[in-house]
This record gives structure tokens, C-alpha cells and sequence, in this order.
């Protein structure tokens, strides 16, 4: 289990590392653009850290130096750039040619914080997945990578009708061995309805909890308090 994970929101151009300890760091991106000549739009997904190397040519754009390489789908990664230049564009404007360019005192500081196999979630503000950290204890179900593409889409369809918290959610690990370099998909957080069904047993809430927190933690699987019967729940909701 990794210590770090990093999201990429495409909408606003920044990305946060998340790290176990509860600390964050936000800092401005550049991603891929296909309007320009040789570009390619940056694509979602959830991908994980595949290749590190602090220094790096790029054979297709006149062996560019990119420093801090962190490679997560396949040719596509995280890198700095010698100069100051696109500083003026991170988190304003996507313009690289595909991959997420960061500034040299980020892309330095995250290179020393991660390694392989950190997940890397990119988006553009409606990923219907969640990423979080495991724990000692926690029971997971590992998946190899043709499973994890076949099982995550079925989750998603539970969820876009309802369903979810009525079927088996078991937690899925992931690593460098179980997420391929076309990483996997995230499906549609505008497709989730705003109610799901529920179990009977959910009737059984934390009366200390606003109704709100309680089906948010019923929701992630993440419940841990002494029940009290709310008969404002219906478990047709």
C-alpha cells in the first residue's frame, strides 16, 4: 500500500498530492492540448506511477529535456522543463503536447515524495471514482487488470441506477501490477442519481450524526459508530 496519491483536475489546470499523514499539496499544471501542432488532449482516467527518471530526452520533440520524468499512461507523464517559460501558463492553460508539465520545485519535491505504482487519478471534475489509502486490517479484493476492467464498469452501472449500496462493494486494491499503462476508467459522476436504494440495516444510523454524514460514510463503506434507530430514513430512499 502507497503513501501518496495524486488527482489531476483537467477543469482547473491543478493537481493535489494526497499524502497518508493527512498533509496535501496543490500546485498549477499545464496538460495536453490537441489543438496544437503534434498535441494530444491529456485523457482521464486512473492510471498509476509506472517510470521515474530525474532526466530524460524526448525522442519525438527534439530530444527536449524533461526533468523529473514520472510516467503514469504510457509516453504521458508529469515533468518539468529547463527554463522558466510555461511557468506563466501552469494552472491557467493546457498547452503541453500531452503530457502534465509542473514547475522544477514541484515536479522535484513530488519525484522525492512518490514512487511506483502511486495511483494518478485525471479528470475533468466528474469522475464517479473514489481514491483513498488502505489500511492495516481492512480486508481488499485484489483484481489483476482484465478483471479491474471488466469489474469497475459494472460498479458504475450500479451506481448510475441506484443499486450500489445494495450490492456487494468490496474494497479494490490497486498497484502497479493491476492497473495497466491505458490505466482504467472512471466513469460519470453526472450519471449517479441523487438517491440509491438502501438495505433495511442502513435504517440503523449514529443518532449523533447529521443525516447528511451518516449515508456520505454508509455511501464510502466507511461506518464505524454504535447504531440508534432514525425512523426519518425510508429504505426506498
Amino acid at each position: 500500500m502507497k503513501d501518496h496519491f495524486i488527482e489531476v483536475n483537467l477543469l482547473t489546470q491543478h493537481a493535489t498530492l494526497y499524502s497518508r499523514d493527512g498533509s496535501k499539496l496543490v500546485f498549477p499544471v499545464s496538460s495536453g492540448n490537441k489543438n496544437i501542432e503534434e498535441g494530444i488532449e491529456t485523457r482521464n482516467g486512473l492510471f498509476v506511477i509506472k517510470s521515474k527518471a530525474k532526466k530524460l530526452y524526448s525522442v519525438q520533440f527534439d530530444s527536449t529535456v524533461m526533468l523529473y520524468w514520472m510516467g503514469f499512461n504510457a509516453g504521458i507523464g508529469f515533468h518539468a522543463l529547463l527554463g522558466k517559460r510555461y511557468y506563466g501558463y501552469l494552472g491557467k492553460k493546457n498547452v503541453s503536447h500531452g503530457c502534465i508539465r509542473v514547475s522544477r520545485e514541484d515536479a522535484e519535491f513530488v519525484y522525492k515524495q512518490i514512487e511506483k505504482g502511486t495511483p494518478v487519478l485525471v479528470h475533468k471534475g466528474n469522475s464517479a471514482v473514489k481514491i483513498g489509502f488502505g489500511r492495516l486490517g481492512e480486508v481488499y479484493k485484489y483484481y489483476s487488470y482484465s478483471e479491474n476492467y471488466r469489474f469497475i464498469p459494472q460498479r458504475y452501472e450500479l451506481i448510475y441506477t441506484g443499486d450500489y449500496l445494495i450490492s456487494a462493494k468490496d474494497k479494490i486494491l490497486i498497484d502497479e501490477e493491476n492497473v495497466g499503462h491505458n490505466g482504467l476508467p472512471i466513469g460519470n459522476s453526472e450519471m449517479i442519481p441523487v438517491k440509491q436504494k438502501i438495505k433495511p440495516s442502513t435504517l440503523w444510523v449514529d443518532a449523533s450524526l447529521s443525516e447528511e454524514k451518516r449515508l456520505t460514510e454508509i455511501f464510502l463503506g466507511t461506518e464505524t459508530y454504535a447504531l440508534t434507530y432514525n425512523p426519518h430514513l425510508d429504505s426506498k430512499n
